[in-house]
């Protein structure tokens, strides 16, 4: 992780004056490219910035910022891309939902629901990261699904690997949204308001009951889909998650 964030720090600073054409690759100064700044001089190609879903959700924290941090979200945004991108992962993101889940890890895709109902960049952040872990957990990892993997009349077993891994997830994301606020020198104040965790984040190693009791009805859901005749292969076969695949937009 350091040395992806000293490179996203110094092509932020290599390129933060430049513009790399799209189309031929043709490189030149902002400074020198007169009224048409964006439309390359030697293809004549347009390369205005159009901004990702990302990068328009994270203009929603960044207007909390002050002026001499709002380049630090810039470089969040590289980074996190960066990460999404080098790691293959497909994620997406629901703009409005009433699903009971701030993020969830399909078989195709991550999903990110509602952020900007998310009180604070570091929820948002926490909330990317968590899931993201789920599928290394899964799919690089290689340990066991226990929403398919397991007997679903065995909720002890299922339970333990299932908050194992949530414990494993909620460290991974703190930790990384840690290492961000120390690497790019974050005021220490500023962090514990913009990137604080809200209460039942803050707390999750504590909230094994209120998770265990989540997860059972999520299991009694999943046996009653199969009794009556239904198809169950994945988490996003759940109503909860089924429901809003239609609506789901590009992340990145």
């Amino acid at each position: 992780m350091r040395d992806l964030i000293k490179r996203i720090l110094s092509e932020s600073v290599a390129y933060g004056g430049s513009v790399l054409c799209d189309n031929c690759g043709w490189t030149w100064k902002l400074s020198d490219a007169g009224d048409d700044k964006y439309t390359c001089h030697k293809c004549g190609h347009d390369n205005t910035p159009k901004k990702s879903n990302f990068a328009r959700l994270l203009d929603h924290f960044k207007s909390h910022f002050p002026e001499s941090e709002k380049n630090k979200v810039d470089i969040i945004q590289k980074f996190v891309e960066s990460y999404i991108n080098s790691n293959d992962i497909t994620v997406k993101f629901l703009h409005s939902c009433r699903t009971g889940f701030s993020g969830v890890r399909t078989k195709d895709q991550v999903i990110i629901c509602s952020p900007m109902n998310m009180g604070t960049m570091g929820d948002f952040l926490y909330t990317i990261f968590h899931e993201i872990r789920h599928e290394q957990q899964i799919r690089d990892i290689k340990m066991d699904n226990p929403l398919n993997d397991y007997d679903l009349e065995d909720f002890e077993k299922l339970y333990n690997q299932y908050w194992e891994m949530e414990l494993d997830a909620d460290q991974f994301a703190k930790n990384m949204i840690a290492k961000l606020i120390i690497k790019l020198n974050i005021p220490i104040d500023f962090a514990k308001k913009e990137f604080s965790l809200s209460g039942y984040i803050e707390d999750y190693p504590s909230m094994s009951k209120s998770v265990e009791m989540s997860l059972r009805m999520i299991i009694n859901d999943i046996k009653r889909i199969k009794k009556s005749g239904g198809e169950f292969t994945d988490i996003q076969d759940h109503p909860m998650v089924k429901n809003h695949l239609k609506d789901l937009e590009k992340f990145i």
